[in-house]
């Protein structure tokens, strides 16, 4: 049965708390990927077929907020 969306985002919400602990320590950004890995990561099948792009916005947007897609690391290294 999948998760409901209400329990998606209480995982990424404690993906992003996982994620700012990293940062206060200055982990590494492999450290960071391991956290994405695994809070996030799901079969398919644990996800509805109607919250599968919301999954995606989510993940994409969680990445984006803590300089983990190609677009945030441009975007810091502009200033």
């Amino acid at each position: 049965m999948p998760f409901s969306r209400e329990q998606l985002t209480f995982r990424f919400a404690a993906l992003d708390a996982q994620l700012v602990r990293l940062a206060r320590r200055h982990a590494l950004e492999e450290e960071r990927w391991a956290a994405i890995e695994q809070l996030v990561q799901l079969p398919t099948s644990d996800i509805a077929e109607a919250d599968r792009r919301w999954w995606w916005e989510q993940l994409y947007s969680t990445m984006e907020r803590h300089g983990l897609t190609e677009l945030s690391q441009l975007a810091s290294s502009a200033h």
